[in-house]
């Protein structure tokens, strides 16, 4: 089951579209599980969420073995430098483990028309399914057109693909089976 839990307000029309979007990906359950309060120790002084510290401090939510949650906040997330400096962060899952989070901070803006709003939506579906995708284990994909392609590549097209590549899917579609439940 994939749980969806909400941190700052999100548009229901764009979480039933997520949900829907989610199941197609990976042919699990997927609702949202409500909301939560973004925890007080996860937000920075430069107004950014500290994203492991988020997940390690949001309220806990009550899952089964396999669960995947996906918390999702509005405010721009940080990472730690690293040797090359601070990465970008669009995301941050726990590799191989049960919770990710992601921000619609970086997406196309919502806006008021049909095209705004799916472009955003595919946006989030497509951020949604890279963050999940690294839960069960996939890793970064060469293929541009893949979910899993890194969200700060320069080879990303501006509206890209919210599907997985045929290896992504089949690798996920393995972990899946062989999951505990």
């Amino acid at each position: 089951m994939i749980r969806i839990v909400t941190l700052d307000r999100v548009d229901p029309t764009d979480l039933a579209f997520l949900t829907r979007t989610l199941y197609q990906a990976f042919g699990l359950g997927t609702e949202h599980s409500g909301e939560r309060p973004i925890p007080a120790g996860a937000e920075r002084k430069d107004g950014r969420l500290d994203a492991i510290g988020l997940l390690r401090e949001v309220a806990p939510l009550r899952t089964f073995a396999d669960d995947k949650v996906l918390y999702i906040v509005g405010a721009p997330l940080a990472l730690p430098a690293g040797p090359l400096g601070e990465p970008p962060c669009w995301g941050f899952a726990e590799y191989n483990k049960d919770r990710a989070t992601i921000t619609t901070h970086n997406l196309p803006p919502r806006g008021v028309t049909e095209t705004s709003i799916e472009n955003h939506r595919r946006r989030l579906a497509r951020e949604a399914i890279h963050a999940i995708g690294h839960l069960w284990d996939l890793h970064h994909c060469y293929d541009a057109r893949c979910a899993m392609h890194p969200s700060w590549s320069t080879s990303l097209a501006p509206n890209p693909e919210m599907d997985l590549c045929a290896f992504c899917r089949e690798k996920s579609e393995r972990k899946i089976r062989l999951a505990k439940t």
